[in-house]
């Protein structure tokens, strides 16, 4: 099973960290805001997308708004599945990371001598 890239981790976070408010428009103020990088609609759309093919998300379809010009919002969530393979991706990273401090600590008095 292929790893999440970094942007589909992002995207994933995301949803969970915005529950029952998670539609394509939230979820990209989201990630521009923690992420300080643009992103375009059409690239969120087709993460989205992938996501939910792959088994990670599942969208619900609200109620269509004057608002909206009748057009309904899809909402996100995220499956089970998803959140394991969030959980792996987590171990990963914690794993990578694990002693980070004490080697650049190690490194640096390297460069110094």
């Amino acid at each position: 099973m292929k790893p999440l890239t970094r942007h589909e981790e992002h995207v994933l976070l995301t949803i969970l960290h915005l529950e029952d408010n998670a539609y394509l428009v939230t979820i990209k103020e989201y990630l521009e805001e923690q992420t300080s990088r643009e992103l375009s609609f059409g690239t969120l759309y087709v993460s989205l997308k992938r996501l939910e093919k792959m088994g990670y998300i599942r969208h619900l379809v609200g109620e269509a708004t004057s608002k909206r010009g009748g057009k309904a919002i899809k909402y996100y969530t995220v499956t089970k599945e998803g959140v394991r393979k969030l959980e792996k991706a987590r171990e990963v990273q914690d794993s990578m990371w694990n002693g980070f401090s004490r080697l650049a600590v190690k490194l640096k008095k390297h460069h110094e001598s």
